[in-house]
């Protein structure tokens, strides 16, 4: 797969789950957790770490130049 098209995939999915419930900058705590059985604070911040870790990767590879 070529490597900007892997990278917006990944900048899409970390927003996303930046976005979405377990996430700290989600919509959480308006929205009530849904069915995820109560995620603890430990695995909120895992989320948010994943995903930021998945945009700077994904911006890595859109703005890199080969």
């Amino acid at each position: 797969m070529e490597r900007k098209i892997l990278g917006w995939i990944q900048i899409v999915g970390g927003v996303l789950a930046l976005l979405y419930p377990g996430g700290s900058l989600g919509f959480g705590g308006m929205m009530g957790m849904m069915g995820f059985g109560g995620v603890s604070m430990m695995g909120g911040w895992a989320v948010t770490i994943l995903s930021l870790l998945f945009i700077v990767t994904g911006v890595h590879f859109v703005t890199e130049k080969r």
